[in-house]
C-alpha cells in the first residue's frame, strides 16, 4: 500500500512513490440512546477488531450531547486494557468543555494504565 497525499508541506507535489508506514482508523461510536452500554461495548469490540486486522492506530471522537462516545478518556482506559499493540488517540476533543490540564493529566493517567504509551491526543 503506498500513500498518495496530496501536497508537501511547502505546497509542492508530494513524493507519491513512497510507502504507507502506518495505517489507523477513526470511530465516531454512534448508537442508541436507550442502550449507550451496548453502544459503548461495540465501539471498544470495533478497536479490538481492528488490532486483530493489523491497524497501527485506532481514534475516537467526543461526542457532548449526542448518543455517542461521552467520555473519550474512560473509553481510551478500557481499551487500553483490551489491547497490547495499537495506538489510542483522541481525534476531537472540544476543549471548550474541558479543563486542559485536567484532561491532560487523565490522558497521561491512561497511558500509564496502557503499559505501552500509546496515547495519542
Amino acid at each position: 500500500m503506498y500513500a498518495v497525499p496530496a501536497a508537501d508541506e511547502g505546497g509542492n507535489d508530494a513524493d507519491r512513490s513512497r510507502p504507507l508506514r502506518k495505517l489507523g482508523f477513526l470511530t465516531i461510536g454512534l448508537f442508541d440512546g436507550a442502550d449507550p452500554r451496548r453502544g459503548h461495548e461495540a465501539t471498544l469490540e470495533v478497536i479490538e477488531l481492528g488490532e486483530r486486522l493489523g491497524f497501527d492506530s485506532a481514534w475516537v471522537r467526543h461526542r457532548h450531547l449526542q448518543y455517542g462516545i461521552s467520555s473519550p478518556v474512560a473509553l481510551l482506559a478500557a481499551a487500553s486494557q483490551r489491547t497490547s499493540r495499537i495506538e489510542l488517540g483522541t481525534a476531537v476533543i472540544p476543549l471548550g468543555w474541558e479543563n486542559p490540564l485536567r484532561l491532560a493529566e487523565d490522558l497521561a493517567t491512561v497511558d500509564v494504565l496502557s503499559g505501552a504509551g500509546s496515547i495519542r491526543g
